[in-house]
């Protein structure tokens, strides 16, 4: 009997990010893999919030299961994806048969660089006015690349950036409450969301294992023929666990 996976990607990548993987899963794996709103094929025509994309989430789950006749799954969530994941679990516990978080974005800490950015940000908004377009862009670039070492934020469009502010919620206390077997998939070399937060996960959720990857945070398009060997080894020999 086929098993059948939902892979949910992470924010700024699509489900293509997954096919490589795909041609490396067991035959006996079904996988199920679609854009979420605001990237690949999906547009965003508003600011998301979290709860937005978890309703999204369950209405195109609950299609695609009704025409598969499917009533439980494997369901993974890489990053942002790994937030959404655990949402849905904490909500749909009889539906989701393991789940698997991949280097999860669930713990946000309000760290010093986030409140250094929030203090800067209201300091030089109003003298960015009184310089060159193309001048600000270059600081705002380099900011993001070296101090915030990431361009999700600066590359992103009004409703991107505005959803993205929205789903900045540290979840630890949902992590709490997932009853579902876990597999904390995480890379060792991840800048991210570092190996620190999956090791303090495997304490807090009640059923959790954590698998180390030998890569960074997005490892399935590193090696995705040894990630996908180490998916079915989860759905496949550990099945009865």
């Amino acid at each position: 009997m086929k098993k059948t996976l939902v892979m949910l990607h992470g924010w700024g990548s699509s489900s293509k990010s997954f096919l490589p993987v795909l041609e490396f899963l067991d035959k006996s794996i079904e996988p199920i893999i679609f854009d979420l709103p605001g990237f690949g094929e999906v547009p965003l025509n508003r600011p998301y919030t979290l709860e937005d994309y978890l309703e999204f989430l369950e209405e195109h789950l609950n299609k695609e299961l009704h025409l598969r006749k499917i009533e439980k799954f494997i369901l993974l969530g890489h990053s942002f994806g790994g937030a959404l994941a655990l949402l849905y679990a904490l909500k749909h516990p009889q539906q989701v048969e393991k789940l698997i978080l991949y280097n999860p974005a669930i713990l946000r800490p309000n760290t010093f660089k986030i409140k250094i950015f929030n203090f800067l940000s209201k300091i030089v908004k109003p003298i960015f006015l009184f310089l060159p377009k193309n001048f600000v862009f270059l600081i705002k670039k380099a900011f993001y690349k070296f101090i915030i070492k990431s361009y999700d934020y600066f590359l992103a469009d009004e409703n991107l950036r505005k959803t993205l502010a929205n789903i900045r919620k540290d979840l630890r206390e949902e992590a709490k409450m997932v009853k579902n077997k876990t597999y904390l998939l995480w890379g060792k070399k991840d800048k991210i969301t570092p190996l620190k937060h999956g090791y303090f996960l495997k304490k807090i959720m009640p059923d959790a294992e954590l698998i180390i990857l030998d890569g960074g945070h997005s490892y399935h398009k590193e090696e995705p023929e040894n990630f996908a060997k180490i998916l079915s080894k989860i759905i496949l020999e550990n099945g009865n666990n």
